[in-house]
């Protein structure tokens, strides 16, 4: 009665109440784990911290290496102005006595071809189309020298002035193929320049007639010229056979290979 119903009856489960729910028990976690835990934690992040400083030691070390190859490859590219220049007027002291007008438009090409040296030799890199103009200003100044006795031949496409390549590349090679081939011939030679672009390369052959270049192989570059070209190709990452210079029956020919980017 007490209780709202017949005596001895147990009361229910009151309504709207579901049956009760046992709260999820947390498994105990042996402090050795919590110290492994920790550790391993640590050691991944002083890993971490191990190699990001040697990647940027690494990244240090090219840069550096990056620079110091570009700086003495703009004092290599320096050494061929004065280089250029002095052969360009030892070639004319001979004009001075048998034609002095010859000689005095030679001096005013000469002028031009230093300040196209000063500024192609001061860049990385720069377009084919300027080394066009300063392989033409130094043939301008070896047709008033050698006349007739110059006979030129070319294959260089203007499509391909564009590109990018390093400077003072194709002039060395016509240099020296004048120097030591053709104006030292008792009746002169043949100059022959062929560029072409293929599989993303450049494609340089310059030949000429007359007698062999000096040294001891056909390998060997002949002066300053061809050695200075071998030493920048280098710092370039350039094969060795970038550059190759050989004897084919009358002609010595050379032959360059450049990476190139439009």
């Amino acid at each position: 009665e007490r209780m709202g119903g017949p005596r001895g009856e147990r009361p229910g489960p009151r309504r709207g109440m579901g049956p009760r729910r046992e709260e999820p028990r947390l498994i105990p976690v042996h402090p050795r784990y919590w110290v492994f835990g920790v550790a391993h934690l640590c050691f991944g992040l002083l890993l971490g911290w191990v190699l990001a400083d040697r990647e940027r030691a690494e990244l240090q070390v090219a840069a550096a290496r990056r620079a110091a190859d570009e700086a003495q490859t703009r004092v290599l590219q320096g050494q061929m102005n004065p280089h250029v220049l002095f052969n360009a007027i030892s070639g004319l002291t001979e004009l001075v006595r048998e034609d002095p007008a010859a000689a005095e438009a030679a001096l005013v090409n000469l002028s031009e071809l230093l300040r196209a040296l000063l500024v192609h030799g001061s860049r990385m890199r720069a377009p084919l189309g300027d080394e066009r103009r300063l392989v033409e200003r130094h043939l301008t100044l070896e047709r008033l020298r050698l006349g007739r006795r110059l006979r030129e031949r070319w294959d260089w496409p203007e499509a391909l002035d564009g590109l990018e390549v390093p400077p003072l590349m194709i002039q060395p090679l016509v240099e020296n193929a004048l120097k030591h081939g053709v104006s030292v011939a008792v009746g002169g030679g043949s100059l022959d320049v062929r560029v072409a672009r293929e599989a993303g390369r450049l494609h340089v052959r310059v030949a000429n007639t007359g007698p062999a270049p000096p040294g001891e192989g056909p390998e060997e570059g002949p002066g300053m010229g061809l050695r200075n070209l071998r030493e920048r190709l280098g710092l370039l990452g350039a094969p060795a056979e970038a550059l190759r210079l050989r004897r084919e029956g009358d002609w010595t020919v050379a032959e360059l290979v450049l990476e190139v980017e439009a």
